[in-house]
């Protein structure tokens, strides 16, 4: 038996495709590219968020923790970061004996807020996607029940009628499965994406803390 091509494999892959936006209808095409938009910015978002490993974070905690050593060598050890959040940390130690402790953490805060902001960016989109994709199948199936009745009520026969609804029930139902299948899996990436998140966050405001707590314990464990 002659093995496909790959010439015969896109055209076989195309056709289905087509055949199945054909029985989903619009609602399903709106669907297969949302969920191709919502990859793509999964995907992104995977990249960007795998700089902020603990890997990275523990490097700045080794940095802190030579403090007792001597502060030259703690910045040393913090130019040599790659992380961003580095000059933050090192314009922490730099002021840290500021008569005004409370406006030191505020700005570290906003500056810390600034680092963070750009890996917090197109969560939204991932969120509306699980949210929009089983409403936007719900709203396909009503939309094909609508046109499976309306067929019925336009037909003459019980025997055609039965067979005409069920098509049009079986056919309406696949929009509300494409949308579940497309809600179930972003669910999971936005959650992981989002703790991914929280986690660094949380690091970062350790690592604040233990910048305006230096003199106090510089060997604290992380």
């Amino acid at each position: 038996m002659e093995e496909p091509t790959t010439n015969q494999l896109e055209g076989d892959i195309l056709t289905s495709t087509l055949a199945f936006l054909e029985l989903g209808g619009p609602v399903v095409a709106v669907l297969l590219i949302i969920s191709v938009f919502g990859f793509a910015v999964a995907l992104y978002k995977f990249f960007q968020l795998s700089r902020l490993n603990p890997g990275h974070f523990s490097i700045l905690h080794e940095a802190l923790d030579q403090w007792s050593d001597g502060p030259q060598a703690c910045m040393d050890k913090l130019d040599r970061s790659q992380i961003g959040l580095s000059p933050i940390l090192r314009f922490g130690l730099e002021n840290r004996d500021s008569p005004d402790t409370e406006e030191l953490r505020e700005e570290l805060a906003r500056r810390a807020t600034k680092f963070l902001s750009p890996y917090g960016k197109y969560m939204r989109p991932l969120e509306l996607i699980y949210y929009l994709a089983p409403v936007l199948g719900l709203l396909g199936t009503v939309l094909g029940m609508i046109d499976a009745f309306r067929g019925l009520e336009s037909s003459a026969g019980m025997d055609k009628d039965s067979t005409a609804l069920a098509g049009g029930i079986w056919e309406a139902l696949l929009t509300t499965a494409v949308g579940l299948s497309i809600a179930i899996p972003f669910t999971v990436v936005h959650a992981w994406l989002e703790t991914r998140l929280d986690n660094a966050t949380a690091m970062v405001s350790d690592l604040l803390t233990r910048v305006m707590t230096i003199n106090v314990g510089s060997k604290s464990q992380s």
